[in-house]
């Protein structure tokens, strides 16, 4: 590696949602706290955030739309 181009790295704490601390390697200098992760992410916890919408965007789209021929 080239000498003085690549940025220093320092020992931080990252807090997850759930209180928990785990130690990592960053570039930046300060502690971190999330605000999402892993545990309440819909990516990971499958569970959808507009789950209310029951095909409601659909209709309005249908009914905006039907003079229209596609």
């Amino acid at each position: 590696m080239k000498k003085g181009i690549h940025p220093e790295y320092h020992e931080i704490n990252v807090t997850m949602t759930d209180g928990k601390t785990v130690k990592m390697y960053s570039s930046v200098k300060k502690d971190l706290v999330l605000s999402t992760d892993n545990l309440n992410h819909s990516v990971w916890t499958g569970q959808r955030t507009n789950t209310g919408d029951r095909g409601q965007r659909a209709a309005e789209f249908k009914s905006k739309f039907a003079g229209f021929k596609f």
